[in-house]
């Protein structure tokens, strides 16, 4: 909605008389700004990033980004060398010799007879060709759909059809069905709705593979969860605008919010594939299957699953579970405490930090009891501590492979090195004790990680060679681009060198490095880090008084960090974008990583569990003085901040919080109170921001529709509405599962109560991904940071390129 002048335009104005010289940016700044937004950059660091595929005989191969196109390379650690992996003229003769349509490119690589074999897909026709004397002819296996779940030997898959699991073997193309009492909102395979994707799922517009199922090791044996969501009463998402009618289309999706009786409830089940039955194994009595992982392994014989159990009450606890598949039976092996969080990496959307050592009858566990995230050893055969394995005041961060000949793990840990603490080293140390053996000694971000975690879904990581004697590692900085090489794992040495990736596309389209900077917090001894962005004019030595002005690109929520530390994050940033683009436009663009973010100690991560969001405020206004103070031309009387999804909230209560500093905010898709959102012991936010629900004498459970449990009643930003001053736009899509839009507007009715003038902006059939997709919304941004923060006028009916190779109309 479009308002009055608030009474605050008063001083704005003022300000912008005193910058009344400068032009405000026109088109062609626009057009500029536009070349180095993220989703224009993203991708375009090439070679910035090496997956290997790993062979039986320790050599590997691996896609690189060719001048023409896809390349593929063939390295042998032993031998120190790298290679074409085929000649692509001789393979296209080949290919082209049994089917035309063949792609080549390699969907596996494997040693059979001492020669090199590739797998192609001519549709759904399987070819398999010898690499060697480029002779090619159809496999007896056929080419696995990307909405299966193959077998480890990759002879059979798993597929959902109408709730239930159904096996088909990839040589003959039988299928038989192996569970059969599948249904709507209680299925095997099928995604929930609580994985915040159902408005899509029943559009059609997204489908997956079987999700929270895993194969055994020896695939004679499934493992998954299984979600109950039909008591979940419907949570209704409007399209006030459908693409295909006039009349405002309802979607009811299964969503419980904080404080419900009703939640998703969850389940484990084991299939013996060959037998075809099938058991449905209890979770005990209030507890949830922990969705940060599917399971965390097996052991040596596949009979048995590791997984993790997990209650939000107080004091938070944390189980290792032992699931005997045949007989159904759960052990409980250990238990972690927390007063606070409890996670199995202080990133929850990582892989867990642990490992199942089924040889050792053994796991790497990752705790952070004694104040900093480390790694301990348990027996899993009775539970018992045999040692912590890492200590000090640094922070284990992924688990990256083991070495059970050796009794040695990998690891990525950051602040044990001088400098930043949020680059990320590689180390080996002995399961038997002793001190760890840093392996990349520069001074850069070692993005060796061990891949995303269950939340995100995808497969891991496998950096290591299958003999643990090498690792690939990619490290950067902000102002230089990623280096891949081959390392020892033994000393650290580079054997081999991969890639060096090209920015040139980057520093073409007028790219700038980011500045990486260090602050003390508001409590005036925590040390913070944050990345600043700064317009390609800046000068020390030329910056007038009051020159630029700051915007806070702000997230702050307790997950992830956001001030990026490597090169490739710092071109084409997660949440929120517009960062090198704003710098463009004139302003000072800083992310900071303030209390209450992960990545440090235990005490500094806590500091957002319960308040949430205000101390980090007061860090961020502490660093943007500091930042003024240590760089001429910064203007503080001209802060704006700006941020999506956790960031919409913070953003906001910046401004309500702080009015004395902050003057403008574009707040998107912010979750603006917690009684509006999801919860429940399954996917619910208890987990990250302050417990269970308290609606007195012990009542975890809302007694009335409109309650508000007490010890979420502060962190809703609708109570400090009336604090309002400067200006505000606030962003929704009205299909937004993440962020509800019923949560934005519900605030924008404290706001009309408290009669304040604001903005709103409502995009018709957006989902959670529009600060990445959405091209007007980005550009009304800017327009909003130009005209309120800089003083000046946008250029007229500018219109944004949507994202390359992206629709028009909604993307998800």
């Amino acid at each position: 909605m479009r308002t009055t002048i608030p009474l605050f335009a008063a001083s704005l104005l003022a300000c912008a008389t005193l910058h009344a010289h400068a032009a405000g940016p026109g088109a062609d700044d626009y057009a500029r700004a536009e070349k180095v937004l993220d989703y224009n950059l993203k991708g375009k660091v090439r070679n910035a990033k090496v997956d290997p595929n790993w062979l039986a005989d320790g050599r590997f191969w691996y896609r690189r980004d060719g001048a023409a196109g896809a390349e593929y390379v063939l390295v042998d650690p032993a031998g120190r060398s790298r290679a074409p992996l085929f000649d692509p003229a001789r393979l296209r003769e080949a290919l082209d010799a049994v089917a035309a349509d063949a792609d080549p490119a390699p969907r596996s690589v494997w040693i059979e007879d001492g020669a090199l074999r590739g797998r192609f897909a001519a549709g759904a026709v399987a070819l398999s060709c010898d690499l060697s004397a480029y002779r090619c002819e159809k496999s007896a296996l056929a080419v696995a759909d990307p909405l299966w779940l193959a077998s480890p030997d990759g002879t059979r898959a798993l597929l959902v059809r109408e709730h239930n699991l159904w096996l088909r073997d990839l040589r003959s193309g039988a299928e038989r069905q192996l569970t059969r009492d599948g249904e709507e909102h209680y299925g095997y395979g099928v995604l929930p709705d609580f994985a915040l994707h159902a408005v899509p799922r029943q559009q059609g517009k997204w489908k997956s593979p079987p999700m929270t199922v895993s194969w055994s090791p020896d695939g004679k044996r499934v493992f998954g969860t299984r979600y109950d969501e039909r008591k979940v009463q419907p949570y209704p998402m409007v399209a006030m605008a459908p693409e295909d009618g006039w009349k405002p289309k309802v979607y009811d999706i299964r969503l419980g919010l904080l404080g419900e009786a009703e939640t998703a409830r969850d389940e484990w089940y084991s299939i013996d594939v060959d037998a075809g039955k099938v058991r449905r194994i209890a979770i005990p009595e209030g507890w949830n299957h922990a969705i940060e992982s599917d399971l965390l392994g097996w052991s040596a014989d596949g009979r048995r699953a590791y997984a993790p159990i997990a209650r939000y009450d107080r004091p938070a606890r944390m189980q290792l579970t032992e699931i005997e598949l045949d007989s159904g039976k759960t052990r409980a092996l250990l238990e972690e405490r927390s007063d606070t969080r409890i996670q199995l990496n202080d990133f929850l959307y990582s892989r867990p930090a642990v490992a199942v050592l089924g040889a050792r009858d053994q796991i790497v566990w990752f705790s952070e009891r004694d104040g900093w995230g480390h790694l301990y050893l348990y027996d899993l055969r009775d539970g018992r501590l045999i040692r912590q394995i890492t200590s000090g005041k640094w922070l284990v961060r992924d688990v990256i492979g083991v070495d059970e000949a050796r009794a040695e793990v990998f690891f990525t840990a950051g602040g044990r090195e001088p400098g930043d603490p949020y680059q990320r080293r590689l180390y080996r140390v002995s399961l038997d004790g002793g001190e760890p053996t840093l392996l990349t000694p520069e001074a850069a971000d070692h993005a060796i990680e061990a891949g995303a975690s269950a939340i995100l879904g995808g497969p891991p990581n496998d950096q290591l060679s299958p003999d643990r004697a090498y690792v690939v590692d990619s490290y950067s900085t902000l102002d230089a681009a990623p280096r891949t090489v081959l390392r020892s794992t033994r000393d650290g040495a580079i054997a081999l060198e991969l890639e060096r990736a090209d920015d040139s596309a980057v520093r073409a389209a007028g790219w700038v490095p980011p500045q990486r900077l260090k602050f003390t917090a508001a409590d005036g001894r925590s040390e913070i880090w944050a990345t600043a962005y700064f317009p390609p004019d800046y000068s020390r030595e030329k910056a007038r008084p009051r020159q630029y002005p700051v915007i806070d690109a702000y997230y702050g929520g307790p997950q992830i960090n956001n001030a990026p530390v490597g090169f490739v994050d710092a071109t084409a940033t997660t949440n929120p974008i517009s960062r090198s683009a704003l710098a463009r436009l004139g302003f000072v663009t800083i992310t900071i990583d303030a209390r209450g973010t992960p990545g440090r100690s235990q005490a500094f991560h806590d500091v957002s569990f319960g308040d949430f969001a205000d101390p980090q405020i007061d860090d961020h206004v502490a660093a943007i003085k500091q930042l003024a103070e240590r760089f001429p031309g910064i203007d503080t009387g001209r802060v704006g901040v700006y941020g999506h999804s956790f960031g919409g909230y913070t953003s906001t209560r910046a401004m309500l919080y702080r009015p004395d500093f902050y003057k403008v905010a574009v707040s998107s898709a912010g979750p603006h109170n917690y009684q509006g959102m999801y919860g429940g012991g399954v996917n619910g936010l208890e987990r990250l921001l302050g417990g269970p629900p308290d609606y007195g004498n012990g009542r975890h459970v809302q007694p009335t529709p409109g309650a508000i449990p007490e010890n979420y009643r502060k962190l809703d930003n609708a109570a400090l509405a009336d604090k309002l001053q400067g200006k505000l736009m606030l962003v929704l899509g009205d299909l937004d599962e993440n962020a509800l839009p019923a949560v934005t507007l519900q605030f924008s009715a404290a706001l009309i109560r408290a009669n304040k003038d604001f903005d709103l902006l409502y995009l018709p059939n957006q989902n959670h991904e529009l600060f990445r997709n959405d091209a007007y919304y980005t550009r009304r941004m800017w327009d909003y940071f130009v005209e309120h923060l800089g003083g000046t006028k946008p250029p007229v009916g500018y219109k944004l390129a949507p994202p390359p190779g992206k629709p028009t109309g909604q993307v998800f």
